[in-house]
């Protein structure tokens, strides 16, 4: 993995089906073998119909395109997110990896997550908190340029609004 650490466990659910209900856990060769049969069960376990899905959702995603675009994509929000912190002074941090990002607020707007997200829903653009004190994004990995731009000027404003009060 890109962080030089290998998991013991790990579980997969939402994006796993691309919307559609499944998860699944993977784990190594020494752990699966405590797991006798009947020691570990899953609500969606088994469902010939989640797993079809789940194949064609991991094989779509699972394209150098589609990666490599997810890559670009983090760049352009990066690049954004740091232009409108550059301006208005609000975020810490901007952290995440791919297109699951988070601004963590700086101490002058500790605790103020819910702010901007309210603020963002009247420039009607939805985006998610991560606790009191981050803002998060997680937008379709296909995203347009255009529509990052756009959605990037919609958050911008809902800064303003924040921090101008």
């Amino acid at each position: 993995m890109d962080l030089g650490v290998t998991p013991d466990i790990l579980t997969s659910a939402k994006a796993l089906g691309g919307g559609f209900p499944i998860g699944a856990m993977l784990t190594t060769d020494k752990i699966a073998a405590s797991l006798k049969v009947g020691t570990h069960g899953s609500t969606y376990g088994g469902n010939p119909l989640a797993c079809a899905v789940a194949e064609a959702a991991f094989d779509t995603v699972n394209t150098d395109a589609v990666l490599n675009g997810v890559k670009e994509r983090e760049a352009w929000y990066r690049e954004g997110l740091e232009a409108i912190n550059a301006k208005y002074h609000c975020f810490e941090q901007i952290r995440g990896k791919g297109l699951l990002l988070g601004c963590v607020l700086n101490e002058k707007f500790n605790g103020r997550a819910r702010d901007f997200l309210l603020a963002s829903m009247e420039e009607q653009l939805m985006v998610l908190v991560a606790g009191a004190n981050v803002v998060r994004f997680a937008p379709s990995l296909v995203i347009t340029k255009e529509e990052v731009a756009e959605g990037l000027a919609r958050f911008e404003r809902a800064v303003a609004r924040v921090v101008n009060g």
